[in-house]
């Protein structure tokens, strides 16, 4: 059985993309919700692509005792066109659907090995209360400067701080900023507090247990020119070779989970499609649904 730490990196695609100007490579993850499976990303990552693909790694084994298979892998297309972005224009977050790509029936499902993100894994009232402060330690997972795990198919995972508080609005918008070094190739990633073995509350006091939340996704980084003036870009996603006249100050815009949330239910109002908000709970002793591997009772339908 994977540790949670192994999980994480099965979360991410790398997302290679051909467009009319160039190539681009960004991060996308998988996100489960409304009985769906998502492939979330930034719109500028997306933008303009022609014909793009990610890789999934192929898995062996079935319920909870499947197991990747590194460096063996199932490659899937995609292009602009299968994404729906946030509808707020500032928002840089868009959404893909790939439950039937995905799927067991008809899809690479049952030959397929990755983990999803879902809403479980959002802080609560009670974590922001007592656990979760201004200034925490994250693990964000992605493709920095577009390099990867060649031969096994992993992403990398770095660390780094929140600068601001993850459940402020930053600048009255509903983003925050975290103090990493962020590189082309990271926009998309998905970014969490993770402690191992223990964790601390707000008051010093120390608890046993693993701590995991899930808090955003990169999308743009803060680059000051040569002339001392400072603003917010888009997380480059170009390989092409270049000068740069920019210095990156190791900040980066991360877009808060619930602006997921908005962009899958207007994809879904897109499509014609309403949210599913009271779905069928399938037998507890069956798998869920969502394609984790795991028994209904040990995943989705775990009773806190």
């Amino acid at each position: 059985m994977l540790s949670l730490a192994e999980e994480l990196l099965h979360t991410t695609v790398r997302l290679e993309g051909k467009k009319a100007n160039g190539t681009s490579v960004g991060t996308g993850f998988f996100f489960f919700r409304d009985e769906r499976l998502w492939l979330v990303t930034n719109k500028h990552v997306v933008e303009g692509v022609l014909a793009g693909r990610f890789f999934v790694l192929k898995g062996i084994g079935g319920g909870e005792d499947k197991q990747p298979l590194l460096g063996e892998f199932h490659e899937v297309s995609f292009s602009a066109s299968n994404f729906i972005g946030h509808p707020d224009p500032t928002v840089d977050v868009t959404v893909m659907n790939v439950s039937k790509i995905m799927s067991e029936n008809g899809g690479i499902g049952s030959t397929a090995f990755w983990k999803h993100i879902s809403e479980d894994l959002f802080p609560t009232e009670e974590h922001l209360d007592k656990f979760i402060g201004p200034m925490e330690e994250i693990v964000f997972i992605g493709y920095p400067s577009g390099l990867w795990d060649t031969k096994n198919m992993l992403p990398i995972a770095r660390k780094g701080m929140t600068a601001t508080a993850c459940y402020v609005d930053f600048d009255g918008e509903k983003k925050f900023l975290i103090d990493a070094s962020v590189f082309p190739g990271s926009s998309g990633s998905p970014v969490f507090i993770y402690y191992a073995g223990s964790h601390p509350d707000k008051r010093g006091g120390f608890y046993s247990g693993n701590r995991m939340h899930f808090i955003g996704l990169i999308a743009k980084v803060f680059q000051r020119l040569e002339e001392g003036e400072v603003k917010a870009v888009d997380i480059p996603t170009e390989e092409n070779q270049i000068a740069q006249v920019y210095q990156m100050i190791d900040l980066g815009i991360t877009f808060r989970p619930e602006t997921i949330i908005e962009a899958i239910d207007y994809y879904l109002a897109c499509v014609g499609n309403s949210p599913i908000s009271t779905p069928k709970s399938p037998s507890r002793n069956s798998l869920c649904q969502c394609g984790s591997g795991k028994k209904y009772k040990h995943c989705h339908g775990l009773i806190e």
